[in-house]
C-alpha cells in the first residue's frame, strides 16, 4: 500500500517480467516511473522487496502497457 492508500499489485509473469498495477496516475521519464504516492522506481532500482522470496529483482527496463507498467528485471 503507498501513502495515498493504493494497493499496489507487482505481479511475476515470468522469470524477468514483472507488472506493477492498483493505480491510476502516474509520472514517468526516460528511465523512471512514479506513480502517484509512490513508489518512485527507476531503472537500478531494486523491487525485490515487494516479494516475500529475498530475491533481488533489479529493474533493467521500464515498459508501459494497457494492463499496468511491466518492469523488466536482470
Amino acid at each position: 500500500m503507498n501513502r495515498y492508500g493504493d494497493n499496489l499489485v507487482f505481479e511475476e509473469i515470468n522469470e524477468n517480467t514483472i507488472q506493477m498495477s492498483g493505480f491510476d496516475h502516474y509520472r514517468c521519464g526516460n528511465d523512471f516511473i512514479d506513480p502517484s504516492g509512490g513508489p518512485f522506481i527507476q531503472i537500478g532500482s531494486d523491487i525485490g522487496r515487494y516479494f516475500n522470496d529475498n530475491k533481488i529483482r533489479k529493474v533493467k527496463k521500464i515498459n508501459i502497457t494497457e494492463e499496468g507498467i511491466a518492469l523488466f528485471t536482470v
